[in-house]
């Protein structure tokens, strides 16, 4: 879902969420006029787009959503289901899932995928349906986990300041005092991507419905000196999870494991 929508992430950014919602309305309105004319790849393309922005219509509207993408996704950017915007999502959802469409023909699991999006055609159509159970958290295998890139790519398992990140992870995860910070959020797991490079900080935080996200800008580089690195990743882990805690409304952070 995120990569068929990257580029709605732009207008949702502002304050303006009428501009996201107008770019939603466009998107859909061009492809309930136009899309059947399309060709190949690009129609494809189109049926993908239209039918994940309806999706996000139908969640923003019932609440419901199979997919944690879409949760996260519309936690990040809350907009109001206007009646046009709702009557095409409709429309669109209808288009791309006609049994002799182009989806239906891309797709081996069809009658599957069908049943996977039947909340959201439901919550469009404005029908009943019972919400899912509460998420139960098994908080025994831990509840952090995190992945660090540079601007080039994945930074290597086996360097240092990831090396070093792994310990820390492994020993919050295996302090009670952590498990109990985080065990208020109800949610499954805390995923951080941290991002190191030369820049501002910045973060961004969203809730899903069974996990949390910290993107995170640190505005360091890699690779650092290897007597900085101990002292680095804990300070980025540290501002990492006071970000994820403000957000989520959680306590002040545990002192690190081994301090009293």
């Amino acid at each position: 879902m995120d990569d068929e929508l990257g580029f709605l992430e732009g207008p949702f950014d502002s304050d303006e969420a009428a501009d996201g919602v107008a770019a939603m309305t466009g998107l859909l309105g061009e492809f309930v006029r136009f899309g059947e004319l399309d060709e190949g790849d690009e129609l494809a393309d189109a049926v993908d787009a239209a039918l994940a922005v309806a999706c996000l219509v139908a969640a923003r509207m019932s609440g419901i959503a199979p997919d944690e993408q879409a949760h996260h996704w519309l936690d990040r950017n809350p907009f109001d289901v206007t009646e046009d915007l709702r009557r095409l999502a409709v429309a669109a959802f209808a288009l791309a899932t006609r049994p002799d469409g182009p989806l239906a023909d891309l797709r081996s699991d069809w009658e599957d995928f069908l049943a996977h999006v039947e909340p959201y055609r439901k919550a469009l159509a404005g029908e009943p349906q019972e919400a899912p159970a509460p998420p139960v958290p098994d908080l025994s295998k831990g509840w952090l986990w995190a992945t660090w890139s540079h601007r080039n790519g994945s930074l290597p398992a086996r360097s240092p300041y990831a090396v070093a990140a792994g310990r820390l992870v492994s020993a919050l995860n295996e302090t009670p005092a952590w498990t109990e910070w985080w065990r208020p959020s109800g949610l499954h797991e805390l995923l951080v991507f941290g991002t190191l490079a030369t820049g501002p900080y910045a973060e961004q935080v969203s809730r899903g419905r069974l996990t949390a996200e910290a993107w995170i800008d640190f505005g360091h580089p890699h690779p650092l000196p290897d007597e900085d690195v101990e002292r680095e990743v804990a300070a980025d882990l540290h501002r990492a999870l006071a970000a994820a805690g403000r957000y989520l409304g959680l306590a002040s952070l545990p002192p690190p494991p081994g301090h009293p």
